[in-house]
């Protein structure tokens, strides 16, 4: 599923350089290819006649450089996992995952409240779980249930509410290996 998502951008993006305007001044370079994100809003329909493209792309922003109510962005998050791996060649995996994951769960966390399947509840979970992950070494594996819930949730293959605090984590089994 990565590899084809992977290969699904680039091929847009080496056909879509002749013919693709210039980035916004506002897009950081911290931020994977507007382009990508104006493919997944135009596809849209549903969203597209609810939500603006500068409103989208807005939240997609956000989604990565965090905001109030969810402050340390997926780019924080990554950045934070990788500094406490010790293994390069975990960290190199991980961050390729967190690459593609973020494609998808920002592509559709940006969409309109009533279009959308992936909530800030979902990606709150998602990040707090990949950080508690690193005390049980379990990063890899943790990013493959994520990734799973995200094909889910955008398959409709699982209602929204599935996802729970306790989903990946129990409190309890977190306390036992802290003591």
């Amino acid at each position: 599923m990565l590899i084809r998502l992977l290969l699904l951008v680039m091929m847009l993006a080496v056909s879509g350089c002749a013919t693709t305007p210039a980035k916004s001044p506002a897009w950081s370079e911290a931020m994977p290819a507007e382009d990508y994100f104006l493919m997944v809003y135009q596809q849209d329909d549903a969203n597209s006649s609810r939500q603006s493209l500068d409103d989208y792309l807005n939240w997609v922003q956000r989604f990565y450089q965090g905001c109030a109510f969810y402050p340390n962005g997926w780019n924080a998050i990554t950045a934070e996992l990788l500094q406490r791996l010790p293994e390069s060649e975990v960290a190199a995996a991980v961050q390729d995952k967190m690459a593609g994951l973020g494609l998808l769960i920002g592509s559709e966390w940006a969409k309109n409240n009533q279009t959308r399947s992936i909530n800030t509840r979902h990606v709150s979970i998602w990040g707090n779980a990949l950080l508690k992950s690193l005390a049980q070494g379990e990063t890899l594996l943790l990013l493959d249930k994520v990734s799973a819930d995200v094909d889910d949730l955008l398959g409709k293959r699982i209602s929204a509410d599935v996802i729970t605090e306790d989903r990946f984590y129990a409190e309890e089994d977190i306390f036992k290996n802290i003591n």
